[in-house]
């Protein structure tokens, strides 16, 4: 059977970002994390700018669980968008729900790094985990179960990360064809 979570490089580099908190393989963590996510014991999951939520089912236990991350100002989503919006390809994957490789490096560029990288070390790119349960390290099983829950809804609609990342993407059709015609315009009058 094939892994239901993280199918697409942004779900997968999405639950993989909790390496930044020290979580890596082979703790137990992930494969309690996973167990529990397999099982289907994470509810009400929620993406909402700079958090992840949900509750996680563990025997007769029910755990309120957390991922927090730094949103960018609209600034600075203007400035990306602006970017993305050159970028044919990038515009199309996002139209779609989906996202190409290229989206994440013109991004990088305007600034904007959707998912911290396992070396990240600025303010802006701070993942932080809590959880309801006992576990007081950085990031417990059921946040790994949560993160691999929240990977899933990812995969299936990619402007989910740039809604968790702080993008307005009920208007990004229109913000990205704004920002395109905005640069025509711009490069006509030179």
């Amino acid at each position: 059977m094939a892994d239901p979570f993280g199918q697409t490089w942004w779900g997968r580099k999405w639950w993989r970002s909790l390496e930044t908190l020290g979580l890596g393989f082979p703790d137990p963590r992930i494969t309690k994390g996973r167990a529990i996510a397999t099982r289907g014991d994470v509810h009400e999951v929620d993406i909402r700018p700079g958090a992840v939520t949900g509750f996680v089912a563990e025997k007769e236990d029910v755990y309120e669980a957390c991922l927090t991350i730094p949103v960018y100002p609209d600034e600075q989503w203007t400035e990306g968008l602006t970017r993305l919006a050159l970028s044919p390809s990038a515009t199309a994957a996002l139209l779609t729900g989906t996202l190409s490789k290229r989206s994440d490096s013109v991004l990088a560029e305007a600034g904007i790094q959707l998912i911290p990288k396992k070396t990240a070390v600025a303010e802006k790119d701070r993942l932080e985990s809590t959880c309801t349960c006992t576990d007081r390290r950085a990031v417990c099983g059921h946040g790994m179960a949560l993160a691999l829950a929240s990977a899933a809804k990812m995969d299936e609609d990619a402007t989910r990360i740039l809604y968790l990342r702080g993008c307005n993407v009920e208007s990004l059709p229109g913000r990205l064809r704004a920002a395109r015609v905005a640069s025509w315009d711009a490069a006509e009058s030179v």
